[in-house]
């Protein structure tokens, strides 16, 4: 757990303007999502990998085994995070609270 937060305070600092409360919701939200199964979040997270995060240059391998998440909604998610901003792939594509630079929705 340590090295999750110690990763998303990381994360954090990359952005240029930091809105902590934002961020945090975003996280929660998106794992929220994951853990219930909302039916919504998941037909949003399959369009936004077609879309935008299939073909993403920054779409990648989690390097660190321990915080690998199986997705076994979606598969093509498993192990995959965002190597821009470091978040979890299979929460950020389901939630809408920060929405990547790359999305069109």
């Amino acid at each position: 757990m340590k090295e999750v937060f110690k990763r998303f305070c990381e994360s954090l600092k990359k952005q240029d303007e930091v809105n902590i409360i934002r961020d945090t919701k975003a996280v929660a939200v998106g794992i929220a999502n994951f853990k219930t199964n909302n039916k919504k979040a998941v037909e949003l997270a399959v369009i936004r990998l077609e879309k935008h995060c299939k073909s993403c240059i920054f779409s990648i391998d989690e390097p660190i085994p321990e915080l690998r998440v199986e997705d076994k909604q979606i598969s093509q998610l498993s192990g995959k995070t965002c190597g821009e901003c470091g978040c979890v792939l299979s929460y950020k594509l389901r939630q809408s609270v920060k929405k990547c630079s790359r999305w069109e929705q």
